[in-house]
């Protein structure tokens, strides 16, 4: 699997962080309306302040709903799950689902690292899925 750079560590331009052994997306909080924005923003667009912080999501949220693809480019395997969660900072993050069924709405979900597409020499990529 593909996730570290050649320096052993991961992109810095990635949108999850590992502490722990638990993975958390990055994000944005605005300071003025206090909206939390995935992926991270500079801009608020609600408000249109340009001083955002930097947070960290929880490991995992609750299922609002979920889409089974069966038609994909050639990277994905389908059919997949996608899921929409709902985490506690009050934003929903589109998300694969590592499962081969889907979940039941309103089910828990955690973060985990798991397969995504193939790279062109036929390596995976390791990105954050629903679980």
């Amino acid at each position: 699997m593909v996730n570290l750079d050649e320096a052993g560590v991961l992109p810095r331009a990635a949108n999850f962080v590992i502490e722990d052994g638990r993975v958390h997306l990055r994000a944005s909080r605005c300071p003025s309306c206090g909206a939390a924005l995935y992926p991270p923003r500079e801009i608020c667009p609600a408000d249109g302040t340009d001083s955002l912080e930097d947070i960290l999501l929880a490991n995992g949220g609750t299922v609002y709903t979920f889409t089974v693809a069966r038609q994909s480019t050639p990277e994905f395997r389908t059919p997949y799950v996608l899921v929409y969660v709902d985490f506690p900072e009050n934003v929903r993050v589109l998300l694969p689902y590592d499962g081969s069924e889907p979940p039941a709405i309103g089910a828990k979900v955690e973060i985990v690292m798991a397969d995504g597409p193939r790279l062109e020499n036929d390596e995976l990529v390791s990105m954050p899925h629903a679980k």
